[in-house]
């Protein structure tokens, strides 16, 4: 009769020491959004190439975003220091705090100044942005959602390209990366 009682002490004791085992496990978990400040862009200087001679043949004026201006070809322009002066585009940008963006420049071909019928294209837009501190298409917004950036390009002037005041827009985008 001592056989089935340990048998039976045994069995109970492992029922008591056995683990449930459950088919499914759920927990409570985060969820976020984090709503940025819209982006906006100021021009803080417009473009302008400057005055200059008339071309004695086709030649190409470059305005650096460090506001240098050059001929392609020295002896086919004269580049004037009287007004109106160059000065190559100044923007602001600002949003959301420590964010980067991105800036979309002209394509060549579609920017175009003129001055009634007569026409000159600008190509080659370039940025540079105070947060990165070298030529290119991308900064990053400070502690308080502050960047600014400068634009140069390069003015196409035709042979003997008719005098006047050459007026113009164009757009520029910036978007957070």
């Amino acid at each position: 009769m001592k056989a089935p009682i340990i048998i039976f002490t045994v069995l109970i004791m492992m029922v008591g020491f056995s683990t449930t085992v459950e088919a499914q496990h759920s927990i409570n978990t985060s969820a976020g959004a984090n709503i940025v400040r819209a982006l906006t862009l100021a021009e803080t200087t417009p473009l302008h190439f400057g005055s200059m001679s008339i071309p004695t043949s086709a030649v190409n004026v470059v305005l650096t975003t460090a506001n240098e201006r050059y001929s392609s070809s020295p002896a086919n322009i004269t580049l004037l220091s009287q007004f109106p002066v160059s000065e190559n585009a100044t923007y602001t940008v600002a949003g959301s705090e420590a964010a980067t963006y991105a800036i979309t420049l002209p394509s060549n071909g579609s920017v175009t100044i003129s001055n009634g019928s007569k026409q000159m294209d600008i190509v080659d837009f370039v940025a540079h942005t105070a947060s990165a501190g070298v030529d290119g298409n991308a900064g990053h917004l400070d502690a308080s959602g502050v960047d600014s950036f400068s634009v140069g390009a390069t003015l196409k002037l035709e042979n003997e390209q008719p005098f006047g005041n050459y007026t113009g827009t164009f757009g520029i985008t910036v978007n957070y990366n």
